[in-house]
């Protein structure tokens, strides 16, 4: 098994700490990201905002980078899809479109960070984080990068709030906003926590809904970390 360490780890959700609309407003002013939409400062404000547990604020140059998301920007993209039905096309707002494509986040982080290492977007429903994690171990395994800062990024919004009773075998209620950013390595360091990805075996869809696959087990893992014990991730279904 190739081993993966979790270096650094901040989670902002109901379970643990939400993050705060004036921390976002913080790092938008101080990172001049007026124009990004709430989903790109959601990102951004888990990595360099003041709360939450310590964290990196600079990066080596050659950082892989990913975002991943269920729902991705879903926000923007329908802003977006209400400006196309609503005016001429030579009236839609190229600002709002370029924001709703899903690596913009990235895009955008890579910009404020100077990171210029493999950069990649990953949406999915079935295992998005689980999935994350398995490209961050390539991209380490293949030494592509020296680490890997891994962003999560939940955003609540009119698709969630619809999600139950458009897809209620799925989403027994509406999915939580959750933001995680972890800072992965192949090679241990101190107070590093080991990873172990379990692709056999799959765990019940988590009630709690947190799309990104995080069940609250693993979040209370996360937060409070008892070091002798790494963390499991399973996916929802085996792969």
């Amino acid at each position: 098994m190739n081993p993966l360490y979790l270096l650094n780890c901040r989670i902002f959700s109901r379970f643990t700490c939400p993050l705060r609309e004036e921390e976002i407003k913080a790092v938008r002013a101080a990172y001049a990201l007026r124009r990004a939409d709430r989903y790109t400062a959601l990102a951004a404000a888990a990595v360099l905002g003041r709360s939450g547990a310590p964290f990196p604020s600079a990066f080596a140059s050659d950082t892989g980078l990913i975002t991943v998301s269920a729902f991705g920007p879903h926000k923007t993209v329908f802003a977006t899809l209400d400006d196309i039905l609503d005016y001429p096309e030579d009236m839609i707002l190229p600002v709002r479109f370029s924001h709703s494509v899903h690596n913009a986040a990235a895009a955008y982080l890579g910009s404020i960070l100077k990171i210029t290492g493999p950069a990649f977007a990953v949406t999915g429903f079935e295992a998005p984080l689980f999935e994350a994690l398995q490209l961050a171990q390539t991209l380490l395994q293949a030494k592509m990068c020296p680490q890997v800062l891994l962003i999560g990024i939940e955003e609540r919004g009119l698709l969630t709030a619809a999600a139950p009773a458009l897809a209620p075998g799925r989403f027994a209620q509406e999915p939580e906003e959750i933001i995680c950013a972890l800072r992965l390595s192949a090679s241990p360091a101190p107070g590093a926590r080991e990873l172990h990805l379990d692709r056999d075996a799959g765990t019940a869809p988590c009630l709690d809904a947190c799309t990104l696959g995080l069940p609250l087990e693993t979040i209370r893992e996360l937060t409070e970390p008892d070091t002798n014990q790494p963390v499991v991730f399973r996916p929802s279904t085996p792969i």
